[in-house]
């Protein structure tokens, strides 16, 4: 979808795509958004990497994968390796983002789950994290996204096809080394059927949720649905014990027919023994070229923070506003909202 197609809908349809499998016709509870004046912050230096980004158009079609060669004595496995444009993957797009590099043929790879290609892509160089990025974009409402990862046959097949494309590309030596997820909005939907799959929660090593997280309940007992809930929980208390990374980023927008993502992560928080402390300590918007004119000028300013919360390698950021702007603001930032934390993470690995 255009840049300017997503901020209309957006603006048009508010947080419907956050809507669950148990309400898939729910909408969010939209308030009217005053813009918001926070102090001014400081202004953002991108990494040195981000200033050489570029938008690449996308081929039609992939080589084919060519014979998998090692590299010369002192020469990079990546020294001949081909980003020059963006890579066709299992239905959606395989980037390399200027900040990916890899020395030894070993590389990293998120699968990132609806949201703007462009401002997603270039959210992940602007806060310099070594991965390929492969991004994903279904269609509205999570039940897509659930329908794809249903079965663990989904990964794999992104898996292997990105392996093709890294040795195609002429990565020497070309060997996937761990994997991180992230989701904007509905496509949490996808990040917790992958987390049901045993084949794959052990081999996920980290999550970023970006104004994403949700829950439904049954409407009479309003008992959680635990197919929603419980593949998180479980994942949190691995983030606790230092073993994965769990960042979540979210809003106060309201919800109907399913619990919002300050609730849901409340949920989450509560079951590892993790309470949420007031902040007022502003991050940066940061300076990417494909954030310009997805909102308002008057909205174009970094998220509100009101409460944060960390415990071993979870970590919890809130952020005020309640409408559409808002939930945009969210996808447009998170490079320096919640992939901080996946930089520390994997740097420290």
């Amino acid at each position: 979808m255009a840049l300017g197609g997503l901020a209309l809908l957006v603006m048009g349809l508010a947080v419907l795509s956050l809507g669950s499998r148990s309400a898939p016709m729910a909408s969010a509870a939209v308030q009217t958004e005053a813009p918001h004046s926070p102090p001014a912050p400081l202004p953002a230096s991108p990494p040195a990497s981000a200033s050489a980004a570029t938008v690449p158009a996308v081929m039609a079609q992939e080589a084919p994968p060519a014979p998998a060669a090692s590299a010369k004595p002192g020469e990079r496995a990546d020294a001949h390796f081909d980003r020059s444009w963006r890579a066709p993957l299992a239905g959606g797009l395989l980037m390399f983002p200027p900040s990916w590099s890899s020395e030894d043929g070993q590389y990293d790879l998120v699968l990132h789950l609806n949201g703007n290609t462009d401002l997603v892509e270039e959210n992940y160089g602007y806060a310099g994290v070594n991965a390929v990025v492969a991004i994903l974009n279904l269609g509205v409402g999570s039940g897509v996204y659930e329908d794809r990862f249903a079965d663990p046959a989904g990964l794999r097949l992104i898996l292997s096809r990105a392996q093709d494309v890294m040795v195609a590309r002429g990565l020497k030596n070309a060997r996937l080394r761990r994997i991180g997820l992230s989701a904007w909005s509905s496509g949490y939907g996808g990040i917790i059927k992958i987390l049901q799959h045993d084949e794959f929660f052990d081999r996920i090593s980290a999550i970023v949720l970006v104004d994403s997280i949700h829950c439904g309940y049954d409407p009479h007992s309003k008992a959680l649905k635990q197919d929603q809930i419980e593949p998180t929980r479980r994942f949190a208390k691995k983030a606790v014990e230092g073993k994965t990374l769990l960042s979540i980023v979210h809003s106060e927008i309201e919800t109907y027919g399913y619990h919002n993502a300050h609730r849901t992560t409340d949920f989450v928080l509560d079951s590892v023994g993790a309470s949420r402390t007031p902040t007022n300590v502003f991050q940066p918007l940061p300076n990417v070229p494909a954030m310009k004119h997805v909102v308002p000028n008057a909205y174009m300013k970094p998220l509100d923070p009101l409460t944060e919360a960390h415990k071993g390698e979870l970590h919890v950021r809130g952020y005020g506003g309640t409408g559409p702007y808002t939930h945009m603001l969210h996808l447009i930032q998170f490079s320096t909202t919640a992939l901080p934390d996946l930089v520390a993470f994997w740097g420290r690995r």
